[in-house]
């Protein structure tokens, strides 16, 4: 198009990635429930990452103690990528039962 001596062109804006979390898993270990633990609903753990990578102040949800126990073992496995400063974080979990091969 051209106006008065200019040239212009319209384009869309560039595609916009969503913002990768400031936090990197790199290694947990496997959760263990114990196979006769209740569950109903989901649960929310909190936790910080240090600069070291490793999770601290690790908050159990309320939960039956099964739950709060496995949780919280699982959480302490963690390990992130260190990030520059200390980073709460929290991951909600939700029991689903089904049989093998369904």
């Amino acid at each position: 198009m051209t106006v008065g001596g200019m040239v212009g062109c319209g384009s869309l804006p560039p595609h916009q990635t969503p913002p990768r979390s400031a936090l990197e898993l790199l290694e947990s270990e496997r959760l263990e429930i114990a196979p006769d633990c209740s569950a109903p609903g989901s649960y929310i753990l909190a936790f910080t990452v240090d600069a070291q990578g490793r999770t601290t102040d690790i908050a159990p949800p309320d939960a039956p103690t099964c739950v709060r126990e496995a949780l919280a073992a699982w959480a302490a496995s963690f390990r992130y990528a260190p990030p520059a400063a200390p980073t709460p974080a929290s991951i909600e979990w939700l029991l689903v039962m089904g049989s093998r091969g369904s």
